[in-house]
């Protein structure tokens, strides 16, 4: 119930002094309902309130928010409980609301820096994405110059050092130079501790801020309107790009946000500057400190040792290498793109695999197995098993059920690597798909369905292989020869007839 004097007050200042509403609601610091309520001249004159539980204990709930401004309702409310209140906490928020003194507002001082002055940087958590069978957390990186307010994103799977250092290494090279100063929060690829105003930076990223000859600045702890254009940045890239959008990869994100970013972020007319970031962009560029002529090496480097299954393990997955390299030491470097392994100081990689963000993958180059296989020749049959079983995951369900089965497993491998290469994996993985799911198996029922989609798409038969009944001529893959190479053999010199004597 609202007390007549405030009811009174609340009419007069919207009625005939012609405040706004919310503005009488932040005055006597309750929800604007209650002024709406109030305007509604709906009581008699003579209306008296109804008495209220609540009436006893106010003047002993007055004297406590005298004492102690910020105590909370659910705090008054034990109290009131042990001087007999019954009442629920709905009324009792309702009048703390309207007799607490509304509490200051903080008063912030816009500070404008000169171009090439500053930059804002901070991590954007945005749930997470699928990989696979892994869901990884995905977080975006946004780089702000303070004076032009040209913004640099891009969406990474870890918030790690090096991908840290990897995004600001990408950031300050699509801005074209270096800021003087750099301002984070107190992440921990940046700040170790943070004690008063000693600050002890991380040692590892102040060797990359030497590098690019940037300052380092550490906002004040829980204060992050120090950096509000690189916080506002991270609201923005949430609603304007981010929100009711779909991707199919994290590849497809990044282009999509590169696209983004260019096009419409740096293009926009800026509500505070009210020109566009692009265009400042071209003025602050030239007040920026030129890059280094040589990048920072942000790459995860890794000492291992080749397991004796001739891999080497990164976050949970496994990559091959040469078999002649087991047991002995070896560097990994990766990126967010490749995986790459060197040994004995070699500047030429022994292996190099693309990056797998899924987890327990086993990553094989066919060149490493094929030159295993041929020292390991009772592992054919197996591996073979498992070319075919990681076309899709209804190609192992149908090798499954073919080993449940009266079939010849190693023979019906054999006949369906026969068909991948007359029909090609796509094709072969869609026909297993199908004689699955209509439960009829053999090589000749998966053939039948690849011709069948074939004729549906209006393509030729592929031609007859040629059996010659050995085992291992017709197992052979050969691979078609480059026949300009044979150029090369008519252009030699003649040798001289006395040599051949």
């Amino acid at each position: 119930m609202i007390p007549p004097a405030v009811r009174a007050e609340m009419r007069r200042l919207v009625l005939v002094e012609r405040w706004l509403i919310g503005t009488v609601a932040r005055k006597f610091g309750v929800h604007h309902s209650v002024v709406r309520r109030a305007l509604r001249d709906d009581l008699p004159a003579d209306h008296a309130p109804s008495p209220s539980a609540l009436d006893p204990f106010k003047p002993y709930i007055v004297q406590r928010l005298v004492e102690l401004p910020e105590l909370s309702a659910m705090r008054l409310l034990e109290d009131l409980r042990q001087r007999g209140y019954e009442q629920g906490i709905a009324q009792l928020r309702r009048y703390v609301a309207m007799v607490r003194q509304p509490r200051p507002r903080k008063a912030y001082l816009r500070v404008e820096p000169e171009p090439g002055e500053q930059a804002q940087v901070d991590w954007g958590s945005f749930g997470s994405l699928r990989i696979g069978a892994t869901q990884r957390p995905l977080s975006v990186f946004s780089m702000v110059l303070s004076w032009s307010r040209a913004l640099f994103i891009d969406f990474s799977l870890d918030q790690q050092m090096e991908t840290f250092l990897r995004m600001h290494r990408r950031a300050l090279e699509y801005f074209g130079g270096v800021p003087r100063r750099i301002l984070y929060d107190n992440l921990k690829s940046v700040v170790l501790h943070h004690v008063g105003a000693v600050v002890q930076f991380n040692p590892r990223f102040l060797h990359f801020a030497g590098h690019y000859l940037f300052e380092a600045n550490a906002a004040p702890v829980r204060y992050p309107e120090a950096k509000g254009r690189v916080e506002a940045s991270i609201k923005y890239i949430r609603h304007s790009f981010f929100y009711g959008r779909a991707f199919a990869s994290l590849a497809d994100l990044r282009a999509q946000a590169g696209r983004w970013r260019d096009l419409v972020a740096n293009e926009r007319l800026h509500a505070t500057t009210r020109e566009r970031p692009s265009a400042r962009l071209t003025v602050e560029r030239a007040r920026l400190r030129a890059l280094p002529e040589r990048s920072f090496d942000s790459d995860l480097v890794l000492p291992l040792i080749v397991s004796k299954e001739a891999r080497v393990r990164l976050d949970t997955n496994t990559y091959s290498v040469p078999h002649e390299y087991v047991g002995k030491s070896v560097v990994l470097r990766a990126d967010d793109l490749t995986v790459r392994i060197f040994c004995d100081g070699n500047p030429d990689p022994v292996a190099s695999h693309a990056r797998c963000w899924d987890r327990r993958r086993n990553i094989e180059d066919p060149a490493h197995i094929e030159r295993l296989l041929e020292r390991r020749k009772g592992a054919l049959g197996p591996k073979r098993k498992d070319r075919l079983a990681s076309l899709s995951p209804e190609c192992r369900v149908y090798l499954q059920e073919v080993a449940r089965r009266k079939i010849n497993l190693q023979n019906e491998v054999r006949k369906l690597l026969r068909l991948v290469a007359q029909y090609g994996e796509t094709e072969v993985a869609g026909g297993m798909a199908q004689a699955l799911a209509h439960h009829t198996f053999g090589a000749r029922y998966v053939r039948t369905l690849c011709d069948q989609a074939r004729f549906a798409r209006g393509l030729p038969e592929p031609p007859e292989p040629i059996f010659t009944g050995n085992p291992t001529a017709d197992d052979l893959v050969v691979e078609p020869h480059d026949l300009e190479t044979y150029d090369a053999l008519f252009a030699k010199t003649p040798q001289d007839p006395d040599t051949d004597r």
